[in-house]
Order: structure tokens, then C-alpha cells, then sequence
């Protein structure tokens, strides 16, 4: 399903807490996105442009009617690349890891890295009715579940398992509960209390993951704030309020660094940010 804004394609996020979202991303400018981690399963189908993902084990390409899975907890190197003269676009489903523990198959092996396929005609009818379930307000909770738990089970059918693999360790709990409030102030000892360990515990746990505490805050802030530019019409300053932020300018500033391009850049396409600056320009100088 795609909807519109005054005659063009909108980004939108439609969301059931405990069972999923529907997503529609547009993102303006090519972009490169290293150490994407993924906190809840997912399946994405490119509309417009290419997509890579690629890790220490894979390197993949999906093209327009192509399907990428992500299992949980995955992490990679993802490039969205536009279309020529266009943009990139694609279509997204989230699933929340309770809901594929109730739908999966857990006698079949879990998903280790993300893998492609092409959805058939039964398939992406399936993703049009779980989709349309987020969307229309007057379904069911019950009637969602069973929508996208189909969607679990076809991927399952694939060989395809959406499960967590393995044992949940510290830094997936640490995750998982930031998660819940990211613009929170979450200190040590509030995580170590909420998380039921001691403080020493938790610190040298994530050293021994290779990460720590403020590295898991910023990097868990950026990736939300990616999926709240691509994936809603918020403006701007919004989306840095959403993680943390309350300076549009310092949240544009630790973008930038972490991804090498500005919230703009999602948004608005390079020719036009060259063209409003060179407005801007012109405007200056017939100010002096």
C-alpha cells in the first residue's frame, strides 16, 4: 500500500506495539550505512534503486521486486542506492520477536545472516493483507497477529526462520530495554537496576562484547533516527527530539559523523540542496 501528499509518494510508518509495523521508505540520496544492527526481525522489498547488504559472511544486491530478510540481532553494512533521475524506495515489515516465538517453527534453524528472494504471486499477496492490517484502524489485535504470523510461517516454508539463534545475551537485553524509551536518560545504574545485575557485571560484560554502555545509547539513536528519516514525514528537529536530541543542530552534527551524510541528505535530493544553497548564496550576497 502507498500513500500520497499533496500527489507524491509519503513515507509512513504504521505500527501494532507487540506485533509489527509497515513501513514505507523513501530516502533521496544515496547513502552508506555501516554497523546497522538489527533489534527486531524484518523483510524489506525494494520498489525503486538497489539495495546491498553485506557482512563478514555475505554481499548481497537486491533490485526493484526483490525481498531481503534480516534476522534479529544481525549487523551490517548497508547501502541504499537511488534510481537514475529518481530516488530509492522501498517497502518494510518488522516483527516483534514475541510474535515470531509464537509463529515460528522451533524445531527449524534459525536464520544466521540475511539472505534474498523473489516473493511470488501468493507471497506478496499475503504481505499486502498483513500490511493493510497495520493500516486499517478497525482490525482486530488478534486478526494482525494472525496476518503477520502467516508472513512468519511463509518464510519459514522458505527456510527462512525468523528466530533468534542462540542464548540472549547481555548486550541483546541492554538493547532491548533502551529500546523501550531511546530519548531517555539511561545511566549505568539505571540499566544495571532495570536489568537486575550489578553495575561492575554489566560493564564488564559489554567490554567482553566489545562495546559499552554509551556506544550502545549513540549507536541505537542513529539507527532509529535512519529508520525516522527514510520512514516518516517528521520533520527534522522531531526526529532528533525522538532520540535524544534536543539540538537539531548537535543531532545533525553526530549524524554526519556516524554516517558520513546529513539528515537532509536523506530527505531532500542533492541537486536540490545545492540549489537552495546557491538560493541562499545569492540572497546573502545581495544582503551586504
Amino acid at each position: 500500500m502507498i500513500e500520497s501528499i499533496s500527489g507524491r509518494i509519503a513515507r509512513f510508518t504504521h505500527a501494532a506495539p507487540d506485533i509489527g509495523a509497515h513501513c514505507y521508505i523513501i530516502q533521496a540520496s544515496s547513502g552508506i550505512f555501516r554497523r546497522l544492527r538489527a533489534d527486531q526481525p524484518g523483510l524489506i522489498i525494494v520498489r525503486r534503486g538497489v539495495k546491498r547488504v553485506s557482512s563478514n559472511r555475505i554481499d548481497l544486491e537486491a533490485g526493484p521486486g526483490t525481498a531481503i530478510v534480516l534476522p534479529i540481532n544481525g549487523e551490517w553494512t548497508v547501502i541504499n542506492e537511488i534510481a537514475a533521475g529518481g530516488d530509492y524506495q522501498a517497502e518494510a515489515l518488522m516483527f516483534s520477536p514475541d510474535l515470531v516465538d509464537a509463529y515460528a517453527n522451533a524445531q527449524l534453524a534459525a536464520l544466521r545472516d540475511a539472505a534474498t528472494f523473489l516473493p511470488d504471486a501468493e507471497f506478496q499477496t499475503a504481505l499486502e493483507r498483513a500490511a493493510h492490517s497495520l493500516t486499517k484502524a478497525g482490525d482486530a489485535e488478534q486478526l494482525r497477529r494472525h496476518m503477520l504470523g502467516e508472513i512468519i510461517l511463509r518464510l519459514d516454508a522458505l527456510g527462512l526462520s525468523l528466530r533468534a539463534g542462540g542464548r540472549e545475551s547481555l548486550h541483546d537485553r541492554v538493547r532491548g530495554l533502551i529500546g523501550r524509551d531511546l530519548a531517555s536518560d539511561w545511566t549505568a545504574d539505571r540499566v544495571a537496576s532495570s536489568l537486575g545485575v550489578s553495575e561492575a557485571t554489566l560493564r564488564r560484560k559489554l567490554a567482553a562484547a566489545g562495546t559499552n554502555l554509551t556506544e550502545i545509547i549513540a549507536d541505537m539513536r542513529m539507527t532509529r533516527a535512519v529508520g525516522l528519516l527514510q520512514a516518516t514525514e517528521l520533520p527534522i528537529n522531531r526526529v532528533a527530539l525522538e532520540v535524544g536530541y534536543e539540538s537539531a543542530s548537535k543531532f545533525a552534527a553526530r549524524f554526519r559523523e556516524r554516517f558520513g551524510l546529513s539528515p537532509r541528505d536523506i530527505r531532500i535530493p542533492a541537486a536540490e540542496i545545492a540549489r537552495i544553497g546557491a538560493e541562499d548564496d545569492r540572497i546573502g550576497a545581495a544582503a551586504e
